[in-house]
Parts: C-alpha cells; sequence; structure tokens
C-alpha cells in the first residue's frame, strides 16, 4: 500500500461513521504494515470493547517490530488489559525490555509483575535481580529467581528450605541442572516434606549415606527405575560406597536390578546369594534367574544352577531353575 493509502486507512479510523472505521481496520490488518499501530493506539480508549480489543490485536501484531517503545502507552494504561498485553508481550522483543518491565514490576496485578519478573531475569542483568527478587513476596516470582542465569549455588542453596514447595522443588531441580551435590542433612529434611525424591538421587548415590537407604527402601517402581539408572552411572563395582551401604542394609532388590548384565566372580556370588536368600521377595529373585538364560551356556552358572534346584523348594523360583537348566542341557551342560 502506498503512504499515501496507508495515511488515509489510518485517518480513517477515527471516522465518526462506525462502517468506515471497521472497515478500516479490516484493510490495514490484511495489508499488514508495522507503522499502522499508530491510528490503534487511541482505538485503546474506545467506547466500544470490539475497537478496544482490536487495539490489542494490533499492538500483539505489530509491536515486536515497531520496537519495545510501542510498549510504554500499554505499560501505563489504566485498562488492566492494555498493562497485561504489554507483560505478555515482553519475551517478543528482540530488544532490551528492562525499562519496560519495571514500569510493570511494580503493578498490582500478578501477571503483569510475573511477566516483568520473568523479563528482568532474561536481561543482562539477571544477576542483580536474581538477588532482588529472592525474598519477594510473591512465591512465583521467587521461584523464577532461583531458576534464573542470575542464580548462583548460594542462592539455590537458600531456596531449598523456601516455605514455598514450589520454589523448593525448583531449588532443588537448579542443583541438579547445575551438577552441585546436596548435603545428607538438607536432602533428609526435604524427604520430611514430601519432596519427590528423583531429583536426590544423584546426590543420594554421591554421598552413599542414610538417605540413599532411606530411598531405596521406600522407592516405587519408577523411582526404583530412576535409583538403579544413576547406580549404573556412578557405580562401577561392588566395593563403591553407593553399593555397600545398599548391600548393609539388605537392598537385595536394588543390588540385584545394577548387577543385570554384569559378571565376574565376586557379582556371581552374590547374585546366588540373593537367589537363596528368602528375605528377597520371589519375584525378584525369579527374575535374576530369568536373566541368567542368556548364560546357560556358561559350565559354572549350568552347575550352580543345579546345585540351586536340588534344595529349592518355592514353586516359582523352581520353574525359573529348570527353565536355565533345560536350556543348559541341550547345549550339552
Amino acid at each position: 500500500m502506498a503512504r499515501g493509502g496507508l495515511d488515509s486507512e489510518i485517518a480513517r479510523l477515527k471516522h465518526k461513521d462506525v462502517r468506515q472505521r471497521r472497515r478500516a481496520i479490516r484493510v490495514l490488518f490484511d495489508t499488514d504494515v508495522p507503522r499502522a499501530l499508530e491510528g490503534f493506539v487511541p482505538l485503546l480508549n474506545d467506547k466500544d470493547a470490539w475497537f478496544r480489543s482490536k487495539a490489542l490485536e494490533a499492538h500483539r501484531k505489530w509491536a515486536p517490530k515497531q520496537g519495545v517503545e510501542s510498549l510504554r502507552t500499554l505499560a501505563t494504561h489504566s485498562w488492566l488489559d492494555a498493562r497485561r498485553c504489554a507483560a505478555n508481550l515482553l519475551g517478543d522483543f528482540s530488544q532490551d525490555t528492562t525499562e519496560i518491565a519495571l514500569l510493570l514490576i511494580e503493578d498490582d496485578d500478578l501477571t503483569c509483575t510475573r511477566k516483568a519478573a520473568e523479563a528482568l531475569l532474561k536481561g543482562e542483568e539477571a544477576t542483580k535481580y536474581s538477588a532482588e527478587f529472592q525474598s519477594h513476596s510473591d512465591s512465583a516470582i521467587r521461584r523464577l529467581a532461583v531458576l534464573s542465569k542470575g542464580a548462583d549455588a548460594e542462592h539455590r542453596n537458600a531456596a531449598l528450605i523456601d516455605e514455598s514447595n514450589n520454589v523448593r522443588e525448583a531449588a532443588l531441580q537448579a542443583v541438579v541442572d547445575n551438577g552441585e551435590t546436596l548435603s545428607e542433612d538438607g536432602m533428609k529434611e526435604m524427604l520430611e516434606r514430601g519432596i519427590d525424591t528423583k531429583p536426590l538421587l544423584s546426590s543420594a548415590v554421591q554421598n552413599a549415606g542414610e538417605v540413599l537407604v532411606e530411598i531405596a527402601e521406600k522407592a516405587d517402581a519408577q523411582t526404583m527405575k530412576a535409583l538403579v539408572k544413576e547406580l549404573r552411572s556412578q557405580c562401577d563395582s561392588l566395593q563403591d560406597g553407593a553399593l555397600q551401604i545398599l548391600l548393609e542394609n539388605e537392598m537385595y532388590a536394588v543390588a540385584g536390578r545394577w548387577m543385570q548384565g554384569k559378571k565376574n566372580q565376586e557379582i556371581d556370588a552374590l547374585r546366588w546369594e540373593i537367589i537363596r536368600n528368602d528375605s528377597v521377595d520371589v519375584i525378584e529373585r525369579a527374575r535374576l534367574l530369568e536373566r541368567l538364560i542368556g548364560r546357560c551356556g556358561e559350565v559354572e552358572i549350568a552347575e550352580e544352577n543345579r546345585r540351586f534346584l536340588d534344595e529349592c523348594t518355592d514353586e516359582l523360583l523352581r520353574i525359573s531353575a529348570e527353565n536355565l537348566s533345560t536350556a543348559s542341557t541341550e547345549l550339552g551342560l
């Protein structure tokens, strides 16, 4: 559209005839020229809700192309929807939005303040605002602060005892993501507060203390799977501290799953010890036997399995052991 035509359509937005104004809006939206935004600013104060909504739509469409200053009228407007529109647009700009965000951070509306805080925490002064928002009255902003690039290890550690569960969980995830290790006392407190245990696993395995045992004792299926994965990541042998404390506390089911696919004299001896241990869930023991099918051609496995069959009285275990024995026999052992 030629400049004269654009100016003409913008001018029609003030026409007394509502039909003319509506037609101008359709033309300007179809033409999609960002400079048209200037004509929509007065419509923020229109008595007709439809025209006000179109003014917001125009800002969402063109403000990011016109520059951050185009948000000032929205951010300082008495109409809440206009200020919320400005807050929601802060993240759409490639330029620094700090000046507008500082206007909105003082707003009484939580949507405005949270969006403004989010923008400030992504800006060049993230460290400054992360420290400032660490004690903010709104827990959502404290959560944003601890997750931001401006937070440091001291900030994350302090947030672990925040009064808000959401902030504590965010701090915990941030600690994990940054490769930091939690203390035993810190983890014990989190367990008492009912925090999800999975983010604790890396530190629990590394510390090899009471928390690891407690997690193993109470682990559901998903947590058990994640725990075994973490053990496999950090532990190479049965002499590693995490496995030692699990075995000392008779967490044989966990150790048995860690051993899957591993073999040496020490591991095989422990495997058969667990299979023979009546205190271990029979299904876990049967699984250990079933996993030996792939090693049915090994003489040591075949002989130990026959000895086990001679002493086994549990029906489920006998079925697994007999299947293993049959497989060994078919290979001539």
